[in-house]
């Protein structure tokens, strides 16, 4: 069972670079058990909407299999103190449309996250009090109290 099934990833892999090589086709096909709710990160809700999420687009920050925290977008942070946090953006990284993506993008996407009625995010980065551009590639998060990362020696 598992040579069959180690066998047709193999497979898979191959014809999909087969299929990459000799067509120039920007179609990409997924298959989920269900639909989407709504492709809005704001007011997505579902496990499902998580998923493509995770196809289209890049976060700041990931977490990987031993929980420490993982640079995305962003190439690193530092507490200021135990309610900022700074954030450096990394170089280069452009939207799907080929806008840049810089410090007042996130800010922006932040702020929405926060402001928007209807928001599922809201109560994930709630604490945030506000978002401020440093520069191009910075930006700063004050929160409304002290956030236990931010108090680790």
């Amino acid at each position: 069972m598992i040579r069959r099934t180690v066998f047709a990833a193999l497979a898979a892999l191959s014809l999909t670079a087969a299929a990459q090589a000799q067509a120039p086709n920007q179609t990409l096909r997924i298959g989920l058990r269900e639909d989407p709710d709504i492709l809005d990160p704001t007011l997505a809700r579902t496990f499902v909407g998580r998923i493509v999420f995770a196809s289209l687009c890049d976060k700041l920050f990931d977490i990987n299999e031993k929980l420490e925290i993982v640079p995305q977008l962003a190439t690193g942070y530092a507490w200021e103190d135990p309610k900022t946090l700074r954030i450096a953006l990394r170089e280069g990284v452009r939207f799907h449309d080929g806008e840049p993506m810089d410090a007042e993008a996130v800010r922006y996407s932040l702020n929405r996250h926060l402001t928007m009625s209807g928001s599922f995010r809201r109560g994930e980065i709630g604490i945030a009090e506000a978002v401020e551009v440093v520069d191009a590639k910075t930006i700063r998060i004050r929160l409304k109290s002290a956030s236990s990362p931010s108090c680790r020696s």
